[in-house]
């Protein structure tokens, strides 16, 4: 075999029938379908809570404050102090109750503060004077939401009455420790998971949901890279340096292509394509195959408006962009070795002729 850097153009066209690869032709419709193309993101998967602000209720374990006023004196709550008493720091028995004079037992495991407001003036009627009440939830046990990882200060974290946002969460814990680029998300609750790039949801408001109650959130630092490999003067694995890198820029990364080697109608972007994405433009692929379908991106750069779709063409996570040889540097490798070999065996005959 001769000694080369990856397939040609030509190789990677005839084996991709028997090796069960996709290759898809990168054109406007292309571009423009890859990048309109939303995948499942914590909005969609947690869809629920996305729209409106969650209320929060009391829980076994939560400390309430509980305050009861009378219309007038001689009531049951009457003192030196006025026509009102304060009962501090009431705690939520497992039982998911609480107790206070005159009352008796009030279930308030899952009622609002409001609610419980009710809950208390009702069972006052008929005993004290026109009753009312205030309830303040002076510390949270239950409304809470775990966050760890790449964060500056993981912990429990009390979600407000008014609900919070994921990125409001976020902000309590400090923040993420590292660039929102190089941040991942993942949001459990219950059984299921989502994961989304912090950038994105910093990007996208439907992102940015509404967390409840139990929800766990872990932040990873994960770098996102991609490889250029072939007829290009740098090849690497590179690190992304924005929030988005073109196939362009992936190029110009690595030092451009190799004039004297690069085969122009040969750049390809290697990638393990998502099959909702291939459905949503249309392509047809094997599908008995299970997973993600390789896939193979060619982008024909002696064209001009190629430039175009190169620039707007990103590139994802893990990515590899190859650009192969033009077919004359094989053929002048062949020759190149023809003329060693020719040369070899003259040498050979050279010596044969000084022992004659």
């Amino acid at each position: 075999m001769t000694p080369r850097e990856g397939p040609l153009s030509i190789e990677i066209e005839k084996q991709s029938v028997q090796n069960d690869y996709l290759i898809v032709d990168v054109d406007a419709d292309i571009v423009d379908g890859l990048n309109g193309f939303n995948p499942v993101g914590l909005g969609s998967r947690f869809r629920k809570t996305r729209n409106y602000t969650p209320i929060s209720t009391v829980g076994v374990g939560d400390v309430l404050s509980v305050t009861v006023f009378e219309a007038d004196n001689g009531g049951l709550f009457s003192g030196e102090a006025g026509n009102s008493v304060q009962f501090p720091k009431i705690v939520v028995d497992r039982g998911g109750e609480i107790s206070l004079p005159y009352t008796g037992a009030i279930k308030v495991k899952g009622k609002t503060p409001v609610q419980i407001q009710d809950l208390v003036v009702a069972s006052l009627e008929g005993k004290a004077i026109q009753p009312q009440a205030l309830v303040n939830v002076v510390r949270n046990e239950n409304n809470v939401v775990t966050l760890n990882g790449d964060v500056a200060k993981p912990g429990l974290y009390p979600l407000p009455t008014k609900g919070a946002r994921l990125l409001d969460v976020v902000a309590l814990a400090g923040g993420a420790k590292y660039a929102a680029r190089e941040t991942f998300v993942t949001l459990q609750r219950g059984k299921k998971q989502g994961v989304q790039l912090m950038k994105t949801v910093i990007e996208q408001p439907n992102e940015n949901i509404y967390v409840s109650r139990g929800d766990r959130i872990y932040l990873s630092h994960d770098p996102q890279r991609y490889t250029v490999l072939g007829a290009v003067k740098k090849p690497s694995v590179y690190t992304f340096d924005a929030a988005t890198i073109s196939a362009l820029e992936a190029i110009a990364a690595a030092g451009g292509l190799q004039d004297e080697r690069a085969d122009a109608t040969g750049v390809f972007v290697f990638r393990y394509e998502s099959p909702a994405i291939l459905d949503a433009l249309n392509i047809s692929y094997n599908k008995i195959r299970l997973g993600k379908v390789p896939t193979i991106y060619r982008i024909n750069m002696k064209h001009a408006k190629s430039y175009f779709y190169a620039q707007s063409f990103h590139l994802k996570d893990k990515d590899s962009v190859f650009v192969s040889n033009a077919r004359s540097v094989e053929i002048g490798k062949v020759l190149g070795l023809l003329r060693q070999a020719t040369g070899s065996i003259g040498n050979v005959a050279g010596t044969v002729n000084r022992f004659d």
